[in-house]
């Protein structure tokens, strides 16, 4: 059985009382509806006022029952409340620090894009892009081994995959200059 499917004492409590309250009802409406012009019928009223008398009592007690299930459940939601709102604090600091790195993968592709530019362009000194590849290769292992550290797999997996790229087209351009020369 699932807590969805178990009633709670609450809905219990509610629902014995409303019993109860029904029970009154009914046996109220025997005491007023008896005819009290017999012996038997004043017996009949009497046992009525008598049975509602003890179905009372037991209201009574259904209201202090429900009543003690209302304050239990409302201690229980502002625990759940309370927990909700931590867990809504961490979230809010964990998006703080995914914010932190993708800002750092951010600056790492507008390196990459400067390098690119550079390269499309034909005009560049060899070992300033490659000293500029090999520092987006780092920055990005850098930035991979935070990820790991905070638990990030998707941005540590997105950051050794561009430290892989950099590093692959970085020794591409060394072996071409290499044959060029």
């Amino acid at each position: 059985m699932t807590k969805a499917d178990k009633a709670s004492d609450l809905s219990e409590a509610a629902l014995a009382l409303d019993h109860e309250l029904r029970r009154f009802e009914d046996l109220a409406a025997q005491a007023a509806h008896v005819k009290l012009n017999t012996e038997k019928n004043l017996e009949r009223a009497t046992d009525a006022l008598s049975r509602a008398a003890e179905s009372q009592d037991r209201i009574n007690a259904q209201v202090q029952k429900l009543v003690a299930a209302v304050q239990s459940a409302r201690i229980k939601q502002e625990a759940d409340a309370a927990a909700l709102m931590a867990r809504a604090q961490e979230i809010a600091n964990r998006r703080a620090q995914f914010a932190q790195v993708l800002q750092r993968m951010g600056g790492l592709g507008q390196m990459a894009k400067e390098v690119q530019e550079l390269l499309k362009d034909g005009h560049f000194q060899l070992e300033m892009v490659l000293e500029r590849m090999q520092k987006v290769a780092d920055d990005a292992a850098d930035i991979g081994r935070s990820a790991v550290e905070l638990d990030m797999e998707d941005l540590a997996r997105q950051a050794e995959v561009l430290r892989a790229q950099v590093l692959a087209a970085r020794n591409k351009i060394s072996l071409l200059a290499k044959k060029q020369n």
